[in-house]
């Protein structure tokens, strides 16, 4: 018996199993190159969902919104929910909504929105949330801290107006319905826009009938574009031409006087605001 040969350690073999899991460099980089193209393929498809479920939100809170427009005018008479300039002394001047966002905390306060004593439309919706397009920032900032945003929305100011004659539109040769069947033509009179974020202010949402300046701009963060109902109650996606439009930039929002002359978008909201009487 050859003691050397016996006491000489064995050589074994190779775990192919063990080398067959590592990755080489190249096959690393094919690897996340097909993963790049995957993710700028899939990308554009997923960012389209996501915008898509926003807008049927969007769509959704419209219809609630509307709906309780119909339900109001319901149990009194026909008569529109008040709408317009809230006035808070020496009483509370109630509104559909309260609040005037070029007052910061005004633009926090879901007292505004959801308390009976200052909203009438609070006697029918309890959650907060409807009040909010899911396109626009969910925060807004006071003194340094980050706070709910409460509202995306406003009423179209020629219906149900209940202030003095307003010194910034002239609404005297403009036709104002106070009821329901003052409307003439409800499918082609708009309701309640989503607002630009930054262009909220007041419950109403202005529309100048003499003149080619924004009052308050629109909504355009569904793709260019705005949700919109009517007083037939019906809800739309409406998309804006104009570049200024959907900009949306002011250098003073709370001015309300935002000139943008021959804007096809402007003609469009005043021929849907309201007609002469």
């Amino acid at each position: 018996m050859n003691l050397v040969a016996l006491n000489q350690p064995q050589l074994q073999p190779r775990n192919t199993a063990e080398n067959k899991q590592a990755f080489t460099l190249v096959e690393l980089l094919l690897v996340i190159g097909v993963v790049g193209i995957l993710a700028a393929v899939l990308f554009p498809t997923l960012q389209s969902v996501r915008e898509r479920a926003k807008r049927i939100q969007c769509i959704n809170n419209e219809k609630q919104l509307a709906a309780t427009w119909f339900m109001y005018a319901t149990d009194h008479a026909d008569k529109l929910v008040a709408n317009g300039i809230p006035i808070r002394v020496p009483t509370p001047n109630i509104k559909w909504v309260q609040g005037q966002f070029v007052i910061p905390e005004d633009s926090t306060n879901s007292d505004w929105i959801l308390n009976p004593q200052w909203a009438l439309y609070a006697h029918y919706i309890r959650s907060s949330s409807i009040y909010v397009c899911p396109g626009d920032p969910p925060n807004v900032s006071y003194r340094g801290s980050d706070y709910p945003r409460v509202r995306s929305y406003a009423m179209n100011n020629f219906l149900g107006w209940e202030c003095i004659p307003s010194p910034d539109i002239p609404m005297a040769e403009w036709l104002a319905p106070q009821k329901v069947t003052q409307i003439d033509d409800p499918s082609a009179i708009f309701l309640i826009p989503d607002v630009n974020a930054n262009s909220i202010c007041w419950p109403y949402f202005g529309t100048y009938m003499d003149r080619d300046d924004f009052f308050n701009f629109p909504s355009a963060v569904h793709n260019g574009g705005g949700i919109i109902s009517f007083c037939d109650a019906h809800v739309s996606y409406h998309r804006w031409t104009d570049p200024f439009t959907i900009s949306g930039h002011s250098d003073n929002y709370h001015r309300h006087d935002d000139p943008s002359p021959g804007n096809v978008d402007l003609h469009w909201l005043q021929t849907h605001a309201t007609h002469k009487k």
